[in-house]
């Protein structure tokens, strides 16, 4: 769960820090100690608070920009790896398709025709998976 949230964490933790330095400065300037200054000012905590708050908002917002990071660079692997299959797949049938036309086969005019036009449609294809981008995956 850290490692999903961890920005929201360093957040919380970063006002929680500011808290307690703004509590250490307010206690070294009027002469108490640390416990002192939390306990005689307790609606200087309320303000302390806004600090916590102050920090969880800023852990929150880049979480969110992280993940959409993430988000981003998944989508890219996926459609990545989603153009690698269909380029395997198109060149095989492609080449299914011209092995069947080379062959000396009796079929009826018809199904050739609809070979042909098959054949065709996969040269189509494959033209198709050389216009594609190449991602680098950065």
């Amino acid at each position: 769960m850290l490692s999903d949230y961890k920005e929201i964490f360093y957040g919380i933790a970063f006002g929680v820090g500011a808290a307690a330095l703004d509590t250490v400065i307010d206690a070294r300037g009027s002469g108490e100690s640390f416990a002192g200054e939390l306990m005689d000012h307790p609606g200087m905590i309320l303000y302390r608070g806004l600090f916590v708050l102050f920090g969880l908002l800023l852990g929150w917002l880049l979480w969110k920009n992280h993940k959409r990071e993430r988000d981003l660079r998944h989508l890219k692997e996926e459609v990545y790896r989603l153009g690698h299959e269909y380029d395997a797949y198109a060149l095989v049938l492609h080449t299914n398709l011209q092995l069947l036309l080379t062959k000396n086969l009796q079929i009826p005019a018809d199904a050739e025709s609809l070979l042909r036009s098959t054949y065709d449609k996969s040269r189509e294809l494959q033209a198709l998976t050389k216009q594609r981008p190449h991602s680098d995956l950065s």
